[in-house]
């Protein structure tokens, strides 16, 4: 399996293949956009995930949803609501059928941002000079 990293200030993308020791760059000219709430979305309700019945045993959740009619897309996410905090996503574009993200682990900062450094291999890739279109396009209905 491979490692994505995309770089969108210096608007490039690595797919890193460790086991094959390979790396492909490619131009990235899909703007970053942040995981949240859209301004547009309607609140569906509020729900607790676990149980409310004893301190610390449950988290609440707010339910969203709404449409990007310009992709064709319909979409329902879930957000803790203290911390806006992601738990997941379901998106349903046309043509193209669902697109399921659910966050597990998360942690307040990044604990390594080493992690998002391409390995020296990447260092001697060339650069492709197309976009990854399925990338792209992907990046489009997720972000």
């Amino acid at each position: 399996m491979a490692q994505l990293i995309c770089c969108f200030l210096q608007g490039v993308s690595y797919e890193i293949s460790y086991p094959n020791q390979t790396c492909k760059k490619a131009p990235l000219k899909t703007p970053f956009r942040p995981i949240e709430i859209p301004p547009d979305a309607k609140l569906l309700g509020k729900v607790v995930l676990g149980t409310n019945l004893a301190p610390g045993m449950g988290v609440l959740i707010n339910a969203w949803a709404g449409a990007v009619p310009v992709l064709k897309a319909k979409y329902k996410l879930a957000f803790t609501e203290f911390g806006c905090l992601p738990i997941s996503s379901q998106i349903h574009v046309e043509n193209v059928g669902w697109i399921f993200t659910n966050f597990y682990n998360l942690v307040i900062g990044i604990e390594d941002p080493n992690e998002f450094i391409p390995p020296p291999s990447c260092d001697k890739a060339e650069l492709q000079q197309t976009e990854n279109e399925e990338l792209k396009e992907f990046l489009r209905f997720i972000i």
